[in-house]
């Protein structure tokens, strides 16, 4: 029991972790900021439905800030994702076709492509807003101060027969150039 406890407990604190690094805005040193959060960033403000427009555009900023274009990776929650390549031209034919040889590996615009649903979808305002990245996330410093650690705490309870756990952890992030990070903002499916 104990060991299925450290696990899911290593799972969840793992994802706490993830979210906090992504989507956090926190400023108190409680936890990182999230990289959406990040001040100094390149933000794409009101995109709505993306286009590959936008997309292009974002890339555009990259390459203006100097970045490394070979290092760029795109973050974004599946429902974007699955929008993006849903886009058709006026003929009724898609956009971005998949690499058929290649199982599982996402791309656009050339760029691997990231999914994850730890980017809020409403936006932190009950919209059904989210986020777009598109970063360079060599630049982007993330240190580790204490790994998660899972601590089961039965001698200080046993005379009640319970028991406490403890799971510490302590990491920080941000970015070593701001502009490396490109957010399009207030997407919507």
């Amino acid at each position: 029991m104990e060991a299925a406890l450290r696990d899911r407990l290593v799972r969840d604190v793992a994802a706490k972790i993830d979210t906090a690094l992504i989507a956090s805005s926190v400023t108190n040193g409680t936890q990182p900021r999230g990289l959406i959060n990040y001040p100094g960033v390149q933000s794409m403000p009101a995109i709505g439905a993306p286009s590959l427009d936008d997309l292009h555009d974002a890339v555009g900023l990259a390459m203006a800030a100097n970045v490394d274009t070979s290092r760029l990776r795109w973050l974004m929650t599946s429902r974007d994702f699955v929008n993006v390549r849903k886009l058709k031209d006026g003929q009724d034919r898609y956009q971005l076709q998949p690499d058929p040889t290649q199982e599982g590996a996402f791309r656009l615009l050339g760029f691997p492509v990231t999914i994850t649903n730890r980017i809020p979808a409403n936006g932190g305002a009950g919209t059904n807003e989210s986020s777009i990245v598109l970063a360079d996330f060599s630049q982007i410093a993330v240190a580790r101060d204490l790994a998660p650690s899972v601590k089961i705490l039965d001698q200080t309870y046993a005379d009640f027969d319970q028991m406490a756990i403890r799971v510490v952890a302590r990491y920080d992030a941000a970015p070593l150039n701001p502009e490396a990070v490109v957010v399009l903002r207030a997407v919507t499916p």
